[in-house]
């Protein structure tokens, strides 16, 4: 009777480690694989987020710089176009006609 109880104790024995062995692990990294996968989420989210800041700023940039150089571009036309038409004489008014001081008939001076 003995050796029957010890043949059951020792297959009671290795079902319990078997059992501990299988299920403590999944028991004590369940807490720790959800604490991985929130740190690997909050990486992955903060990544995405600094690219989608990025490609904003770099957007925000250029539109920027078209607007600045179409500013720019609009003052520097502006003032030469001032300065062309400031340059460019007016037409002179046309002169009164003078009238002749004598009505007389125009006559050779020597008589031959």
């Amino acid at each position: 009777m003995r050796i029957v109880s010890y043949v059951a104790f020792r297959r009671l024995f290795y079902a319990t480690m078997l059992a501990m062995i299988f299920l403590m692990p999944g028991a004590g990294c369940k807490r720790d694989r959800e604490e991985i996968i929130r740190e690997k989420v909050a990486e992955r989210v903060g990544e995405f987020r600094e690219k989608e800041y990025a490609k904003c700023r770099v957007a925000l940039l250029e539109d920027a710089e078209q607007i600045a150089d179409s500013l720019l571009l609009e003052a520097a036309l502006g003032e030469v176009n001032d300065s062309l038409t400031q340059l460019r004489p007016f037409r002179p008014v046309k002169p009164v006609p003078i009238p002749p001081i004598d009505s007389l008939s125009v006559e050779p001076l020597f008589k031959e």
